[in-house]
Formats: structure tokens, C-alpha cells, sequence
């Protein structure tokens, strides 16, 4: 029988003590807190396994909540969180994986799919694990490849097509913040595009999904949650400099 520590982040408390009782019926032993602010304070004070985060919460949402964690972890430790959501549609899948979420399952909740979903995010990490070096190989935040095949081998030319993608990545975010703030659709479609394209040509491969996603918000005038994916492209292209500065002599960034 399962023995993972759970913590629930679920602002109705009807539904904690539901949810808290299924765990304990699954051999989960569960806690629970109101909203995603409290969620990162208990998980700075106790190592959970499995955070089981709502995705509409007061004070700071699943979604928020999850890329400020995935932000603090960075590589040397991966929580798994499976969000909890009123929608089953695939956009609703795709927005949870995009901002770092292993998993997600439809509210109401039953035990059954939770013990599921649970059994099915516990065996891809163990399976992570016990592969770590191709693990590693996958979620570098840069294609090497793929840049030296765009920009090319030789130092000088590389780091001046290089130095230019990167003011110009940082300008356009820049820019792109701006739009996020104001609610113009338009120019998140726009800008998005522009950096999405360029990210993937040169290789750039960690912003390239959250990217996509809110070129898509921008073009459907759909912008909820783009605020989050914001801080998510920011936090990558902050992974994709050091990563540049770790595997690349002299490259001032």
C-alpha cells in the first residue's frame, strides 16, 4: 500500500476534507491548505511527494503556484503536482503541462481516477529516476545541435548571432510583459510569434512551448492564465542564459 506524503491545495474546505479522506483510503497520508501561497510555505517546511493543486485558488492559483515551485526546485528536485480542474478539455490538459504540471484530474474527484492518476505519475518518475543521464539529455533548456547548425561552429560568428538573439530575446520580453499587463491580445500573438519562431530555429528549446501557448492565447483573445506563462518564459530564458554561460567559453550573458 502506497505511504507517499500528499499535500492538497484546495481553498474549499468541504472538498480538502473529501479529498484528505480518498487519500487516506488509497494508504496516502495527506494535508491540506487553502491556497497555492500557503502550498509553497509548507512545501519550504516539509519534502511532500505529491502536491494535488487546485487550479482556481485566492491569493495565488495552482498555476502560479506551480512555476514558482518548478522556478525554486530547478534541477535538483522535482515535486510531482497533479492538478486538480473543473475542465476536461484538451487545452485545459495542455495549459497544466505547460506551466509544469506532471498530471491532472477532472473535479468532482473520484477515488477511483485518483488512485489512477496517482499510480500513474508515481511510475513515470520512478521510471525518470532510474534513467536520469537520458532525463537530463531531454530537459536541457538548449538543442546545442541544433543552435551550431544555425549559427555555426566558429567562435566569432557564433557569439555575434548569438549575442544579437539574446538582446533581442531580452527586449522582446520585455516588450512582451508590457502587453501581458495591458491585456493586448494582439501584441502577445505578435511577439510571441516572433520569439516562439526564432527560440525553435536557434535552438532555444525551454521557451519554445510556453511560447506557442500564448501566441494561441493572443490570436483567440483568450488570455487567462497568460501572466503565469509569462513568468514561465522569463524563468527559461533565464535557465537557457546559464545553461549558454555554463557550456559556451567567454559568452558574456
Amino acid at each position: 500500500m502506497p505511504q507517499g506524503l500528499v499535500l492538497v491545495a484546495e481553498d474549499n474546505p468541504v472538498n480538502q476534507k473529501i479529498t484528505v479522506r480518498q487519500l487516506e483510503k488509497l494508504g496516502y497520508r495527506a494535508d491540506a491548505v487553502a491556497d497555492g501561497r500557503k502550498a509553497l510555505e509548507a512545501l519550504q517546511r516539509i519534502p511532500y511527494d505529491i502536491v494535488l493543486m487546485d487550479c482556481q485558488m485566492p491569493e495565488m492559483d495552482g498555476y502560479e503556484a506551480t512555476v514558482e515551485i518548478r522556478r525554486r526546485e530547478g534541477n535538483r528536485k522535482h515535486t510531482l503536482i497533479v492538478a486538480m480542474t473543473a475542465h476536461a478539455l484538451e487545452r485545459d490538459r495542455e495549459k497544466c503541462l505547460s506551466v509544469g504540471m506532471d498530471d491532472y484530474i477532472a473535479k468532482p474527484v473520484k477515488v477511483e481516477d485518483l488512485a489512477k492518476v496517482l499510480e500513474r505519475v508515481s511510475v513515470a518518475s520512478s521510471k525518470s529516476q532510474s534513467d536520469e543521464v537520458i532525463s537530463q539529455g531531454v530537459v536541457a533548456p538548449v538543442d546545442l545541435n541544433r543552435l551550431y547548425e544555425s549559427m555555426g561552429e566558429q567562435p566569432e560568428e557564433l557569439f555575434e548571432i548569438l549575442g544579437i538573439y539574446l538582446d533581442q530575446m531580452s527586449d522582446s520580453l520585455k516588450r512582451l510583459d508590457v502587453a501581458i499587463e495591458s491585456g493586448d491580445a494582439g501584441e502577445i500573438d505578435l511577439i510571441a510569434h516572433n520569439c516562439c519562431g526564432v527560440s525553435a530555429n536557434c535552438g532555444m528549446t525551454a521557451v519554445v512551448a510556453p511560447l506557442r501557448e500564448l501566441e494561441r492565447m493572443g490570436r483567440e483573445n483568450c488570455l487567462q492564465g497568460s501572466k503565469v506563462l509569462g513568468v514561465q518564459v522569463s524563468s527559461e530564458f533565464a535557465r537557457i542564459k546559464s545553461f549558454l554561460k555554463e557550456n559556451l567559453a567567454h559568452l558574456p550573458v
